[in-house]
């Protein structure tokens, strides 16, 4: 039974992360696809969308318990909004450049260094910046609101929001 309190305080934790992501991402990627739909751009399904949230969920949900996330605790708020910020954009970069570059590992070329070229030419990097600096600030909202909800408690956060 205490693994079954364990996995039900998981879930509800991860949970509002990944539908958080899950609608953010999908609007990303509907303005990608609108925007740039003359350019040849074809936008990730939403099956792929699910699952970058779900790991980008998952990312936030490990990041979590790791002691680094924790070093501003006992300073203001703001401390810690933009620690956490920095660490989980840093992550995303991450992800999000894996996410790109995998295709061009799998291409004709068996040459790592090709692909890397490849894929430094062909990525279309003011995009792609544009909508890192887009995510920032969706990490941004999310920390804020997490931390107050773990300062103030879900509850009187329910209370606030939904009276």
């Amino acid at each position: 039974m205490r693994w079954l309190s364990w996995l039900r305080k998981e879930i509800r934790h991860v949970l509002p992360v990944f539908f958080f992501f899950l609608v953010f991402f999908t609007l990303i990627n509907w303005i990608e696809a609108f925007l740039f739909k003359r350019d040849g751009f074809t936008p990730f399904g939403f099956l792929e969308v699910a699952l970058a949230a779900a790991l980008i969920a998952k990312i936030v949900l490990v990041v979590d318990h790791l002691r680094i996330i924790n070093v501003f605790r006992r300073k203001p708020l703001a401390y810690s909004i933009v620690w956490k910020t920095f660490v989980y954009w840093i992550l995303l970069l991450m992800v999000r450049l894996s996410i790109r570059f995998v295709p061009f590992l799998f291409g004709t070329q068996n040459n790592f260094t090709e692909d890397l070229d490849r894929f430094i030419t062909q990525v279309n990097w003011n995009l792609f910046i544009s909508i890192q600096v887009y995510y920032l600030m969706l990490l941004f909202i999310f920390v804020t609101f997490q931390e107050l909800a773990n300062k103030i408690g879900p509850d009187k956060m329910r209370r606030l929001f939904f009276g």
